[in-house]
C-alpha cells in the first residue's frame, strides 16, 4: 500500500513507540515490537478502511494507545482517499505525475483490469460487498457517475466479474450488469480501459444481452453492429422488422440461445430445456419464415446483425 508501511516506520521511530499491527486474517502489516510475550502487550482493535486489525503495544506505553490508533486510522483513510481521487483524475485526464501514480497505484505498472458495475439498488451497499471481497491494497473501488468502478490486478478476470455479479445478486437481490476491460501496463491506459468498458456496458444494455457480463473480446459483432451507419441499419431493419416482430417469446429465446451457443444444436437444446428435435423444428420454422437458416454460419451472421439492429430499435 502506498507509503503506509513507510508511515508506520516513521511513526514508530519518531515517537519512540514500538508496536505491532496484524490484520484480522493474521497477516503482519508492521512490527517494530519484536518478540514480546502476549502478557507483556496491550492490544486493541483498529479500523483500516473496510478491514479490522489488531494493534499491540508494550504495556509500559499503554497510555499512548489512543493517540497511536488515531494517527494510524487517519493516515490510512487519507491514503485510501488519495487512491480513489487518483483513479478519477486519470480517467478524466487531470494531470497526475507518473512517479506518484506508480507509488500510489502500483498495480497499474503490471497487468491490471477495470470493472464497471451498474446495478439497480444501493451502490453504497454494493461497494461494501466489494470491499469485503477485496482488500484495499489489491483493488480500489470508486463511485463514479452513478456506477461503481473497481481497479486492480486480478488473475482470471472473467471469473472475478461473474463472482462479483453473483455476490451482488445474492446479497442485495439486485439486477447487476458488469463490463470489464484489461488495462495495458501504464497509467495512461486507465482512461482507455474505462471508455472501452463503458461502450461495452452501453451496447450490452441496448441489445439486452442475457449474459449481463460484458467485455470487448466477446462483443466483437455487437460492437461492429453498433457502429454501422444509421442508413445501413434502416435498410436492414426494413427487411426484417415485420418478421422479427411476429415471433413469439419462445422463438425469440430460441434465436438468442442458439446464437449464444455458437450454433451448437445439442448445447442450445440443453440450455433451453427442450428436446433436440424440438429445437430443429423451431429452426426449420425460423428458416421458413425469414428465408435464413441460422444453422448456416454465413446466413446466421447476417441474421444476427439484423436481429441486433431490431432489438436496438425497440
Amino acid at each position: 500500500m502506498y507509503d503506509f508501511h513507510g508511515f508506520l516506520e516513521e511513526l514508530s521511530t519518531e515517537s519512540g513507540i514500538r508496536f505491532k499491527l496484524i490484520s484480522d486474517e493474521g497477516i503482519e502489516i508492521f512490527n517494530s515490537l519484536g518478540e514480546y510475550k502476549e502478557s507483556q502487550c496491550f492490544t486493541i482493535s483498529i479500523q483500516l478502511g473496510a478491514q479490522k486489525a489488531q494493534l499491540s503495544i508494550n504495556r509500559e506505553r499503554e497510555s499512548c494507545t489512543s493517540l497511536l490508533k488515531y494517527s494510524i486510522e487517519r493516515k490510512y483513510k487519507e491514503l485510501y482517499f488519495l487512491k480513489e481521487q487518483m483513479i478519477v483524475d486519470l480517467i478524466e485526464g487531470t494531470g497526475v505525475t507518473a512517479d506518484i501514480v506508480d507509488s500510489t497505484l502500483p498495480f497499474l505498472s503490471k497487468e491490471a483490469a477495470l470493472f464497471l458495475i451498474s446495478l439497480e439498488g444501493s451502490v453504497y451497499d454494493a461497494m461494501g460487498i466489494l470491499k469485503q471481497l477485496y482488500q484495499e491494497d489489491s483493488a480500489v473501488t470508486v463511485l463514479y457517475r452513478d456506477n461503481l468502478l473497481m481497479v486492480g490486478s486480478f488473475e482470471e478476470v472473467d471469473e472475478h466479474a461473474r463472482s462479483i455479479k453473483e455476490s451482488i445478486n445474492s446479497e442485495l437481490y439486485s439486477s447487476c450488469y458488469i463490463s470489464y476491460s484489461n488495462i495495458k501496463k501504464g497509467s495512461c491506459s486507465l482512461k482507455e480501459a474505462y471508455e472501452d468498458a463503458m461502450e461495452c456496458m452501453v451496447i450490452g444494455k441496448k441489445y439486452d444481452l442475457k449474459d449481463q457480463v460484458f467485455n470487448a473480446e466477446s462483443m466483437i459483432l455487437e460492437r461492429a453492429v453498433y457502429n454501422i451507419s444509421e442508413k445501413a441499419k434502416k435498410e436492414m431493419l426494413h427487411r426484417f422488422e415485420k418478421k422479427f416482430s411476429g415471433f413469439d417469446h419462445d422463438t425469440l429465446t430460441t434465436i438468442e440461445e442458439f446464437i449464444k451457443c455458437s450454433l451448437n444444436i445439442s448445447e442450445a437444446a440443453k440450455k433451453l430445456y427442450i428436446h433436440r428435435n424440438t429445437l430443429i423444428y423451431r429452426l426449420d420454422k425460423i428458416a421458413k419464415d425469414t428465408g435464413y437458416d441460422i444453422r448456416n454460419f454465413k446466413q446466421a451472421a447476417i441474421f444476427n446483425m439484423a436481429f441486433l439492429i431490431w432489438k436496438e430499435s425497440r
